[in-house]
């Protein structure tokens, strides 16, 4: 069996994903992680209300923090489960107008909204980001019973956030590679 130099065996690997399939995995696997956490989110909220409503019925006493955290993990689940969702082709896509033009005009649209989702993408992971700094600097805290500091679910959201934008920049890779962008069976 031939021996192959580290060099061959990367070409070789570059030749069979593409460029930037280091970077795309990356980012894939991140957002697979994203998936996992708000999988384990979910999983929290049915813990929590359901143990409110045993509470509640049978013991006649509501847990202080069962509403204020599952809040919390819903949105947990919401910003970290939107990349996994994207690269699956799970979010809403108008694909009428790009069966309906030519190719190269389709390409181009297919550019056009990677670039504008990315922006807004950005614009939504920069403001989680500076609302966590901020909550961190002033030690905000919930006006809850629970008095949880802010910067812990917001810095959760703000991570889903830039995990959503790192896919934003795979799905563009994924582009000038020459792919097609993930669409949904069930969203068609």
């Amino acid at each position: 069996m031939p021996v192959i130099s580290k060099e061959t065996a990367m070409v070789k690997v570059n030749e069979e994903y593409g460029p930037y399939q280091r970077l795309i995995a990356a980012i894939d696997r991140l957002s697979a992680f994203g998936n996992y956490v708000a999988g384990l989110s979910l999983l929290a909220i049915l813990v929590m209300m359901s143990g409110e409503v045993l509470s509640r019925n049978i013991l006649g006493v509501s847990l202080a923090f069962s509403w204020e955290f599952s809040a919390y993990a819903m949105g947990a689940a919401f910003m970290l489960a939107s990349a996994g969702a994207m690269r699956a082709g799970a979010h809403v896509r108008v694909t009428a107008v790009l069966e309906a033009v030519p190719t190269p005009v389709a390409r181009l649209l297919e550019f056009a909204a990677c670039i504008a989702g990315g922006l807004a993408c950005l614009a939504l992971a920069w403001s989680l980001c500076e609302m966590t700094w901020l909550s961190f600097q002033r030690g905000s805290t919930s006006s809850t019973v629970m008095r949880t500091p802010l910067v812990w679910p917001q810095g959760v959201a703000a991570f889903g956030a830039i995990v959503l934008v790192l896919q934003c920049l795979a799905q563009f890779l994924r582009l000038l590679r020459g792919e097609r962008i993930a669409v949904g069976v069930a969203l068609e």
